[in-house]
């Protein structure tokens, strides 16, 4: 495996504040300067994933190079680092894509060319140890359906058979049980809504509090015992996947990237911050979600999921610059920025002056000011 060298002579350490109890107390500490020695990085190992059916394998790089075989949606193939001089325009499912044909090994031994439109990152980081384990998890979830409840902990049970001591191995099997889960919860809300099924206002405002007693009612115990914690939006409830319960199926390590992403998503169900197009959270939690967000795609910008990294931090900023529909950030009658929002520009702009998210939002400030927006101290 190739390594480098990559001198960081210093940069900025923004640590996350991180809900300690459902009940909102927090902590939120301040940015310290740090110089950091040159660190010796392993260079990262990518694995992608096939979008469609029928993906045609080649022998070359060309278009018209032999048809090896053709792969199924949902195979993993390992890049080679190599890519085809020219890219090619090509529609997949009614989307154009203009993409290279990309040089990947498949089982661990045929070489082949495939177009890039028909791949999407699966794993970025270490190589992945025993890709068996991968594709014994991705053949048991083709078997299981999305319309039952129950799978959710078939999954688990999966999970705590396949678990290894590698990181890389542990965070493909995080993320390929993730997926599958976050569909099967999205599924089971949906079957929620048409068969008519709420909750008591006092239940309903406990699970958006995230303080609802899960053994209370049926519903919840089902959720708990397949993986899942009970949600609620705009009148209605559902579930999502539980970050602890699939963590703990797993219940090896991870990378660290891994690591802290899993920490991001369950300090983000401690706090709720949105409910449907409104802003239901502090804006103090708001400014450390966009910090703790754009911290990490700063850091880990090859991660493997870093479109939806990349989404995240986009939503977080538009609504703490911004505004949503429902608690947008301006009273557009009088053109004046509400109170909440000018007191949170300014303890971000005051607490996080060299973050690149703070140099954002006062260049965001300036151009609104330039066109008579106004901000009253």
């Amino acid at each position: 495996m190739k390594y480098s060298i990559i001198l960081i002579f210093s940069f900025l350490i923004i640590s996350f504040g991180l809900l300690t109890s459902c009940n909102g107390d927090k902590t939120l500490e301040k940015q310290e300067m740090v110089d950091i020695k040159p660190v010796e990085v392993i260079e990262q190992v990518t694995y992608y994933i096939t979008t469609v059916d029928n993906l045609r394998a080649r022998e070359g790089e060309l278009k018209s190079s032999t048809v090896l075989t053709k792969l199924k949606e949902g195979t993993i193939v390992k890049y080679l680092n190599q890519e085809s001089s020219k890219k090619e325009t090509v529609t997949l499912r009614g989307k154009a894509y203009t993409e290279p044909y990309l040089k990947v090994l498949l089982d661990g031994k045929v070489e082949m060319w495939v177009y890039g439109g028909g791949l999407e990152v699966f794993h970025s980081g270490d190589d992945i140890d025993d890709i068996s384990s991968i594709n014994d998890l991705k053949t048991f979830i083709s078997s299981l359906a999305l319309n039952d409840i129950s799978n959710g902990n078939a999954i688990l049970k999966k999970l705590m058979q396949l678990s290894t001591d590698n990181p890389s191995t542990n965070d493909a099997l995080y993320f390929m049980s993730k997926d599958y889960m976050d569909k099967l919860s999205y599924q089971t809300t949906l079957g929620f809504d048409k068969k008519g099924i709420s909750m008591s206002p006092e239940n309903y405002k406990a699970i958006v509090n995230r303080s609802y007693d899960m053994n209370s009612s049926r519903l919840g115990k089902d959720g708990e015992q397949n993986g899942f914690v009970l949600t609620a939006s705009e009148g209605m409830i559902g579930y999502e996947t539980d970050q602890y319960a699939l963590e703990g199926a797993i219940g090896g390590i991870f990378s660290p990237e891994v690591e802290k992403y899993i920490s991001l998503k369950k300090n983000q169900y401690k706090h709720r911050l949105f409910s449907g197009t409104a802003i239901s959270g502090s804006m103090e939690d708001l400014m450390n979600d966009v910090l703790a967000w754009s911290n990490f795609q700063e850091r880990y910008p090859n991660f493997a999921k870093s479109k939806e990294v990349d989404n995240q931090v986009e939503y977080l900023k538009s609504s703490l610059f911004n505004g949503i529909k429902n608690t947008p950030a301006f009273d557009y009658n009088t053109y004046v920025a509400k109170k909440e929002f000018r007191d949170i520009w300014n303890t971000t702009l005051e607490t996080y002056p060299n973050a690149p998210f703070a140099n954002e939002l006062y260049a965001h400030i300036q151009k609104l000011e330039s066109n008579n927006w106004k901000f009253p101290k």
